[in-house]
């Protein structure tokens, strides 16, 4: 075995196999419970939208109260397979407000847990561990600082705009919230959990990879893709990718096609492949799933899942997963327990890199994300404050009418869109400082833990995040996706909430 972390095996001798088996045994019954869940949520929002808020409110609720050590593994899971129930039942949905319905069920069962592990951070047990109460302030304040942005979007902007762009900022937030809680008063074990969901994953995406639409229709997932053409058609997407580039869409499996690692660098000395969308229908974050979940296994001497992922990761063409795997394997192969601040140093400088120069690449080129931030730094400027959430962004309606070609022409957006930092910065102004504040004691406390204990868990949490947040600059995903940002952070709070139970004691 290389050099660095201990195996599995040894670091855990000293736990009895009886503890070992039983703590098997409840991550077992965690991920049963967590399909279980997302099924019964998406099948009672098929039946009507009010009833399927009601149920899946009040099905959480039971689950979140008499088995809180499981809500971590369920919000994963959530997030993950949603998109594939719903699949399964398109063919019964009547209308698309009913099948954006079926699609917001992982949020309602996100914030009934958050909704219900908020108020316990007053409990006298959590209140006894003094390690906890940094990290709850800052949660605290954050939350109201997204709060007041979000009043402010929904007044200036459009309201369902704001809604979207607070479910996008405080997803991650509630993510590290509920698993260092979890963590910290029960043990939460997510070896097995993030090992089927990287293994279902990687098997997913070879099955999807060589038989595509066939493989998609024993589930309907070809539906679910015709569904969703159908609102790119209305909107316009299609005719505007054959004004800019002359694509021209022929059928439903060229709207799952890409250029080769997503990029025109290579222009057509390679064919356009097929882009894997996984079990949650999204390429990138997709992409971001099997990374970090393969950068977990990693990092406990895992090799064959995140050897098999990889080639997945190349064919998506997310390059800010790709990169974020191909930082964790170096860190991997070169972190020695006796120089770990050389690790992290070498992350941090690697992350700095890519950033800038992924940043005057896309400024020489006229790339869209470069476009997208420095008008979100020029606006942030022009307006401190802040124009509120929903205003601004991918997916706000303010963005929709955006001419790349003027854009180009002027050296910014009109509005920030692609970039996570820019919108950010744009819709939050100061108040994205707290966000970014976060992310960077998170990191800071991560590098600091791992030195003193040599725990892999934390080398990964300081990756992820520091790579996660280099991505940022230039792609909105990276922090808006629930399976990005969203993700890390869950594994994070476990890591945090772990060590901070065992050394209480608990």
């Amino acid at each position: 075995m290389m050099v660095g972390f201990p195996s599995f095996e040894t670091r855990h001798a000293a736990v009895p196999p009886a503890a070992s088996a039983d703590q098997r045994s409840d991550a077992a019954f965690h991920l049963f419970i967590a399909f279980s869940t997302i099924i019964a949520a998406v099948a009672a929002f098929a039946v009507w939208t009010p009833f399927g808020f009601v149920a899946t409110v009040l099905i959480t609720a039971v689950l979140a109260v008499s088995v809180p050590a499981g809500m971590p593994t369920v919000i994963a899971c959530a997030f993950l397979f949603q998109n594939l129930v719903v699949a399964w039942l398109t063919p019964f949905v009547p209308d698309d407000a009913t099948f954006d319905a079926l699609r917001g069920a992982n949020f309602v069962i996100l914030m009934t847990i958050f909704g219900l592990f908020l108020p316990a951070a007053f409990q006298a047990r959590v209140r006894a561990l003094p390690e906890l109460r940094p990290w709850l302030h800052l949660i605290f304040a954050l939350c109201t600082v997204i709060t007041l942005y979000l009043a402010l979007g929904a007044v200036r902007g459009g309201p369902k705009d704001a809604v979207i762009y607070f479910r996008n900022t405080i997803t991650p937030l509630a993510c590290f919230h509920i698993a260092l809680l979890a963590a910290s008063l029960y043990r939460v074990d997510m070896r097995l959990p993030v090992a089927c969901l990287c293994a279902i994953a990687v098997g997913y995406g070879y099955l999807e990879q060589i038989f595509r639409m066939d493989f998609l229709a024993l589930f309907h997932g070809d539906l679910y893709v015709q569904r969703g053409l159908k609102e790119q058609i209305e909107a316009g997407a299609w005719e505007k990718a054959l004004r800019e580039t002359g694509f021209v869409l022929r059928g439903l499996e060229d709207t799952m096609t890409a250029t080769f690692f997503n990029t025109a660098f290579f222009g057509d000395a390679l064919p356009r492949i097929f882009r894997n969308g996984g079990p949650n229908f999204h390429p990138i974050s997709y992409a971001y799933v099997l990374s970090l979940s393969s950068a977990w296994l990693l990092f406990r001497g895992r090799w064959i899942l995140p050897l098999t992922a990889f080639p997945l990761l190349l064919i998506i063409g997310s390059k800010g997963a790709a990169f974020l795997l191909a930082v964790a394997l170096a860190a991997r192969m070169t972190y020695r327990p006796a120089r770990p601040r050389l690790t992290l140093a070498a992350v941090v400088l690697i992350a700095t890199v890519w950033t800038v120069a992924a940043t005057a690449y896309g400024a020489r080129h006229g790339d869209y994300h470069v476009l997208g931030l420095i008008a979100g730094v020029r606006d942030f400027l022009g307006n401190p404050l802040g124009q509120g959430l929903g205003i601004g962004g991918n997916l706000s309606s303010t963005s929709v009418n955006l001419d790349w070609d003027r854009a180009q022409g002027e050296g910014a957006a009109a509005v920030p869109v692609e970039s996570a930092v820019g919108v950010m910065l744009y819709q939050m102004g100061i108040g994205s400082f707290v966000f970014f504040g976060f992310l960077i004691a998170l990191a800071v406390n991560a590098g600091r833990r791992l030195v003193e204990s040599g725990r892999p868990d934390f080398l990964f949490a300081f990756v992820a995040i520091v790579t996660i947040s280099a991505n940022a600059v230039l792609q909105e995903e990276a922090f808006f996706s629930p399976l990005a940002l969203g993700l890390a952070l869950l594994l994070t709070g476990v890591s945090f909430g772990t060590h901070i139970r065992e050394a209480a004691g608990r």
